[in-house]
């Protein structure tokens, strides 16, 4: 037995595959109580916001803020490593450097060793944008976490940490399963 098999096996029945819903639970089932649903949707809500806040101060989508910010933090960086940081496929990332490219804002060249790879780095006119965005961007922040009380904010960060993390691994097991 493979070792996923056996963790398949070790999970309680209600985590074990379920080949078909029954019409009880077809006809009792809410979206809107599963924590997937609910996160997405406040995940869609929460880049609209971001969309339509770097869009009106900035002109950049939230792809292309994302992508800006994380090459911040990173430094200069190949695409690749900004995609897994920035949670965006490869090719997200390579459509949102052209874009920052044309307006400026990075630079993108081939690695010597690797021409596949496009190393990415900011410009002065990125870091300008950024100094232009970033209180923007605190400003939503401090909005959105002062409907929180401190411990409640510190619940759902170490919530939001535990289900990415189980989130991660059920991917892997999806995956396994292929």
């Amino acid at each position: 037995m493979t070792t996923s098999a056996r963790a398949n096996d070790e999970r309680p029945s209600s985590q074990k595959k379920q080949r078909r819903a029954s019409v009880a639970q077809v006809a009792a089932h809410s979206p809107e109580a599963l924590i997937t649903y609910r996160v997405s949707v406040l995940a869609q809500a929460l880049s609209r916001l971001v969309d339509a806040s770097v869009q009106s101060s900035i002109g950049l989508t939230s792809r292309q803020w994302r992508c800006l910010v994380i090459l911040n933090r990173l430094g200069t960086s190949p695409s690749g490593t900004v995609a897994r940081m920035a949670s965006f496929d490869h090719s997200q990332v390579s459509r949102v450097a052209l874009e920052l490219t044309e307006k400026g804002l990075i630079t993108q060249v081939s690695d010597a060793g690797d021409r596949r790879k496009q190393i990415l780095s900011l410009t002065p006119a990125g870091v300008e944008c950024l100094r232009n965005g970033i209180p923007h961007s605190l400003q939503r922040q401090a909005r959105l976490q002062a409907r929180l009380e401190p411990a409640e904010y510190e619940i759902f960060c170490r919530a939001l940490n535990v289900l990415q993390d189980e989130a991660q691994k059920m991917l892997e097991d999806v995956k396994e399963g292929e």
